[in-house]
């Protein structure tokens, strides 16, 4: 059965034991999946650790190999294991989602949508551990709010490789999610602002809600703006605190060339633990058995703080840039009503400190009780939503129905040559709604041949930084449309174009031939496409 078959049965019968509305928290560092308990009307996160209380997957992926056989390792193991095979362990590769960049695994290469997928898989084996027959209703996969069109659509691609491609109802930004877990115990109000600081392994989103009455039962949150950076999370913090642990090593004359893969695993793993630990204590001691002499080094919050200065002062630079960035004008500091500290890395206490400095109200600062399992939770409580359970269960808050109005995070449009200059000219502005995110271009094709009046290609950009020009863009997609009509130069004209997804938040587009006033009439041509950024996409007009 395919979704709307599942809604139309939870309609008339409502949802059953044996079917499974899911909520994937896809992770850098930890992924985590929940269900739509129906008993107890809630999301409820799956124990990844059967029965030893680590509900989050470690998002690490093994492979093994021999002459006679080979080994996918996933999970807590692999993590366990990475200083024994580092060659074989992939870890952080959410990072280079929708790069072109592929990851070594024991000499074979694969995709970061490939490591995915297999993340996916092992959380949907543990459901069908759970209840073998459980069937899959609906599902939805949340994605950082600052992730480009890109590593949107490859976070679809790996739903499609891990074989959910019919069940995936939709993305769900984090912050958005977020959101959800904490309306669905605290009750928001309308006119307040909150921002949602959501700080995991491989990013940090910040966003600003205003909260909207629309009925006496339906709340609008609206995004008022939004800010962060992708790769500035957790994961940072454990380089810097790993190339402050080689600073040592080689201060105490060791050769660092003599240090094998596996030393160097090591390391990572201790500047990992190192973050952790020092989350929940003042002081600890950080072993380094593999060094000749072995040693001991001592390293209290207050130095891991020191070191990682730089990294703290730019979170606190992003967050001011978020308040001060916002679409319809700067917002103060005073005007926030609440600030939710969300994802994993949150917990770090610098983090609470830093926001009680900018906001100088502790109790406007909620730090959850369970920040890396939140994520996942909106994004059950999402497919909940949008799987019809309203109807059964009064899945409000309340009695407050929550809708959503998502802005577009990115300036998105066109790569134009003006001489002998080439600029980015905007077609959908940052800030505006997903369902307002539609607008065209019309192109006058010239060229000096009839072949040239018959194509027309254009690159479709994504401004991550305004202030850097072209070079702070990344690219969407290249389009080339052939087969045109045969007209004279200067007199065919196409319209082409650009809208956003509302369930995925990607580009999309569609090309018209519009002909040429009244000397040639529309040929009828009219196709969509979705662009990608690795593979020119074709419209070819083949009457």
């Amino acid at each position: 059965m395919n979704i709307e078959h599942y809604k139309k049965m939870i309609r008339e019968q409502g949802l059953d034991e044996n079917t499974y509305i899911l909520g994937v928290d896809l992770g850098t560092t930890h992924s985590v999946i929940s269900y739509w308990n129906q008993q107890k009307n809630a999301p409820e996160p799956v124990d990844m650790s059967n029965g030893f209380g680590k509900i989050p997957l470690p998002s690490v992926v093994q492979y093994r190999k021999d002459e006679l056989d080979e080994e996918w390792i996933i999970g807590s193991e692999a993590l366990n294991t990475y200083v024994i095979f580092p060659e074989s362990t992939a870890i952080s590769f959410k990072s280079l989602m929708g790069s072109n960049q592929v990851v070594s695994l024991n000499r074979q290469s694969f995709t970061p949508e490939e490591l995915s997928a297999k993340v996916l898989q092992t959380l949907l084996d543990q459901i069908k551990s759970m209840n073998p027959k459980s069937n899959l209703a609906g599902i939805v996969v949340s994605v950082p709010y600052d992730f480009d069109d890109a590593a949107k659509k490859a976070t679809i691609n790996a739903c499609h490789i891990a074989g959910i491609q019919e069940e995936l109802i939709c993305l769900i930004e984090e912050p958005k999610a977020a959101a959800l877990t904490y309306n669905y115990h605290h009750p928001f109000k309308s006119g307040e602002k909150i921002m949602v600081f959501d700080f995991g392994g491989g990013t940090l989103d910040i966003t600003l809600f205003g909260v909207e009455q629309v009925t006496d039962t339906e709340q609008t949150l609206s995004v008022l703006s939004e800010g962060g950076q992708a790769k500035h999370g957790g994961d940072v913090l454990d380089e810097i605190l790993y190339g402050h642990f080689l600073d040592i090593i080689a201060q105490k004359g060791i050769n660092l060339e003599h240090l094998s893969k596996e030393n160097h695993a090591e390391i990572k793993m201790r500047a990992r633990e190192t973050k952790e630990r020092l989350s929940g204590t003042q002081k600890i001691r950080i072993p380094f058995p593999f060094c000749t002499p072995p040693f001991v080094v001592n390293m209290t919050r207050d130095e891991f703080e020191s070191i990682g200065l730089k990294f703290i002062e730019k979170t606190k630079t992003l967050v001011l840039k978020t308040l001060q960035e916002a679409y319809k004008g700067a917002i103060k500091a005073e005007e926030i009503d609440r600030v939710l500290l969300e994802g994993g890395s949150s917990q770090m206490p610098w983090i609470k400190a830093m926001m009680v400095q900018i906001f100088q109200d502790q109790n406007k600062i909620y730090l959850s009780d369970r920040p890396a399992l939140d994520i996942s939770l909106g994004a059950t409580i999402y497919a909940a939503m949008k799987m019809g359970i309203h109807d059964q269960t009064e899945l409000v808050t309340g009695r407050q129905r929550m809708n959503f109005e998502v802005c577009v995070p990115h300036d998105i449009g066109f790569e134009i040559e003006l001489g002998d200059t080439k600029k980015f000219y905007t077609m959908i502005s940052r800030g505006t709604p997903y369902r307002l995110a539609r607008r065209s271009q019309v192109f006058t094709i010239e060229g000096d041949n009839e072949e040239d009046m018959t194509r027309l290609s254009v690159r479709i950009l994504e401004r991550i930084h305004k202030e850097q020009g072209l070079d702070g863009c990344s690219i969407i997609g290249d389009v080339e449309v052939s087969g045109l009509p045969k007209r004279p130069s200067g007199q065919t004209q196409l319209k082409v174009a650009l809208s956003i997804d509302e369930e995925s938040g990607t580009v999309q587009g569609e090309v018209e031939d519009l002909g040429y006033g009244n000397l040639y009439s529309p040929s009828g041509f009219k196709q969509g496409f979705i662009p990608k950024r690795h593979q020119k996409t074709l419209v070819i007009d083949e009457r």
